[in-house]
């Protein structure tokens, strides 16, 4: 047993595969973190926006 855990943590095949995974992991959260912060707000900006647009007249002239 001792021999099996000992060439457990001295293999290193698969290291690279998870210190990708694990940066993927971060690289996504940090996303949904951030579209948690901001998407709300520049939604309701959105919507302001779209509103001022549809309450100008259209151009009529020249």
């Amino acid at each position: 047993m001792e021999r099996f855990v000992k060439k457990f943590w001295t293999e290193e095949d698969g290291n690279t595969t998870i210190d990708w995974m694990v940066l993927t992991a971060g690289l996504v959260l940090l996303g949904a973190a951030v579209m948690a912060s901001v998407g709300t707000t520049s939604q309701e900006l959105a919507d302001d926006t779209s509103g001022v647009i549809h309450a100008l007249e259209p151009n009529t002239g020249v």
